[in-house]
């Protein structure tokens, strides 16, 4: 779309034609441009040709984007802030990095430089984070084909209708853009980001004058702070503890509308040191329960931060259409916006709340602590209950059954937010766990147990803002049969049996017998590994063939049991 020309504004006349000339040169050929005498008729010849009309309707659909997406009714009070990045049309995620700072070095006049002092590599200390695509929308309309062509009038009214179309999906995805910003301050939290200040609650109905100077003196005082300390030690204001640089020209404060009415305009233009027409650039109302952050534990008044605090970027931002409906003559148009809305973690912010202070330990209530939660690990069979502990057989599944608690529960919320899965002590390939606790045993599986483990993640309410983690483990014992109808333990030994000798490039047929524990044997010829180490080759049904004049060592593996023999590999004379 970064082709087409905006239409916003334009008339009629001058829209018709903007569209007609991307048209292909059959349709130019037929239909003329349009004037302000012959607008009408042009319209209506387009309607004697179905196939060019089909055409003309696309093409114009296509360039809706250009012409309304700065034009509708409401603007993201976040639009600027966090623009997009460059449009991505590969890949899914978008690398961010950042280079820190390189540890100076004092040049000694009395030393001679050569070797790695000159030609060394000197790399500079970087990280880096990916920002996965969150987000793929689509905002259908239904637009009547005819009524898009009667739009035509010669003056405004193809704009005015489109207008009226598009105002709805364009203002759906700004709105869904502006919640998907506002909900980046709590994950920037719960990332261990933010450095926290204590501070009175100015918005509540008994707050006091004193308590709003105290918070526009936090608030200055932060700010010139953050402004007068060096990059290595800005590294406690932002998630990634980067030594990103404080720009005191990109300074954004969100603060609740209550701190804002609390504060007024003259005082926190005084605190940002800039004139009053240009507050409401700097400083953004949110509401309170937007940002996602405190609860009991503290009611946020505001942030502060710069303007790279949200990271956008577009992997695709388009209209598209359907064919005309053949029944009712309507077209379907998809406005898609497809791209990432995360917060950058490089990015330095403050938080100003009525919680604790970053600085000082943190203290819960008496009714609250903040025991570790018990994690329980239980195994079911599908249809049944589940018990622990329980077996699995030997091709077979069953679930694995996770709870967490703890004796405080309702007021601590031990809850889990996400459980993962490992699996130890496997030796099929066909043994495996699933992300839903899904244990899948192979028919070949050795083991006579497993070990599962899960790990949960779980939310600590004397650190709500960081995800906690717990793991509990579980050892399922493996019954059933296995491959060959064997059970486990019932092998005490292999043997292979078959010629002690062969002759190069002659071919001999070995045979593996497995001893079981009552004496007899058993033919597992097709169901141990064969391998060679040199001198002859073998295949998979025991046959050996000699190569060169040697020794060959032969080895069969089953069941945990293994076996050799050697073997004389003899001239071919």
């Amino acid at each position: 779309m970064s082709d087409v020309r905006p239409l916003a504004g334009k008339g009629d006349v001058e829209i018709f034609n903007a569209v007609r000339s991307a048209t292909s040169p059959q349709f130019q050929t037929r239909i003329p441009a349009a004037t302000q005498g012959n607008i009408r008729q042009a319209v209506d010849n387009l309607r004697n040709f179905p196939y060019l009309r089909d055409e003309f309707t696309g093409v114009l659909i296509q360039r809706l984007i250009g012409l309304y997406v700065q034009h509708a009714d409401w603007d993201d009070p976040l639009k600027l802030i966090g623009s997009p990045r460059t449009m991505k049309r590969y890949g899914s995620t978008y690398e961010q990095a950042a280079v820190g700072l390189i540890e100076a070095r004092t040049r000694n006049f009395n030393k001679e430089y050569l070797g790695d002092d000159v030609y060394g590599r000197y790399a500079a200390p970087t990280a880096s984070v990916f920002h996965p695509l969150t987000f793929d929308h689509y905002y259908p309309v239904t637009i009547p084909e005819d009524a898009l062509l009667t739009a035509f009038d010669g003056e405004t009214g193809m704009s005015d209708y489109i207008a009226e179309i598009m105002n709805a999906p364009i203002l759906s995805d700004r709105n869904d853009v502006y919640t998907m910003k506002v909900q980046c301050f709590a994950e920037y939290a719960r990332k261990g980001g933010f450095w926290r200040v204590k501070t009175p609650d100015v918005g509540s109905a008994d707050s006091t004058e004193a308590d709003a100077k105290k918070l526009l003196r936090q608030i200055q005082e932060t700010a010139n702070t953050l402004k007068s300390l060096p990059m290595s030690a800005m590294g406690r204001y932002n998630a990634m503890s980067w030594v990103t640089p404080w720009r005191d020209s990109e300074a954004i404060l969100f603060a609740t509308p209550q701190v804002i009415a609390a504060l007024n305009v003259e005082a926190l233009a005084a605190a940002f040191n800039i004139d009053r027409a240009n507050v409401p650039y700097r400083i953004i109302p949110i509401p309170e329960d937007m940002f996602g952050i405190g609860g009991t534990n503290g009611k946020v008044q505001a942030v502060l931060t710069t303007e790279d605090f949200f990271f956008q970027w577009d992997e695709m931002l388009e209209t598209t259409n359907s064919p005309v409906n053949p029944i009712d003559g309507t077209r379907n148009i998809f406005f898609k916006h497809r791209g990432s809305i995360t917060p950058n973690p490089f990015a330095n912010a403050v938080l100003f709340w009525t919680g604790d202070a970053s600085s000082t330990e943190v203290t819960l209530p008496d009714t609250l602590t903040t025991t570790t939660p018990t994690f329980q690990l239980r195994l079911k069979k599908y249809g049944e209950t589940a018990v622990t502990p329980q077996n699995v057989s030997r091709g077979d599944l069953v679930q694995v059954v996770s709870t967490i608690s703890s004796a405080n529960k309702d007021q601590a919320a031990f809850q889990p937010t996400g459980i993962k899965y490992t699996l130890e002590g496997a030796t099929s390939q066909f043994t495996t766990v699933d992300n839903d606790g899904i244990i899948r045993c192979g028919l070949d599986e050795t083991a006579e147990s497993l070990k599962v483990t899960a790990q949960a993640t779980y939310i600590n309410p004397a650190t709500p803002e960081i995800d906690q983690t717990i793991t509990a483990a579980l050892d399922i014992p493996v019954v059933g049969t296995w491959v060959g109808g064997f059970r486990l333990g019932a092998i005490e030994g292999l043997s292979i049996e078959g010629a002690d000798s062969v002759k190069a490039t002659k071919s001999t047929n070995l045979t593996a017998l497995a001893v079981k524990s009552d004496g007899n044997t058993q033919d597992v010829t097709a169901l141990v590994a064969w391998s060679v180490d040199a001198n002859a080759t073998i295949e998979p049904n025991g046959k050996l063939t000699g190569t060169t004049t040697g020794t060959a060592n032969v080895t069969v593996k089953f069941a945990g049991v293994t076996a050799t023999k050697k073997i004389t590999v003899a001239a071919n004379s």
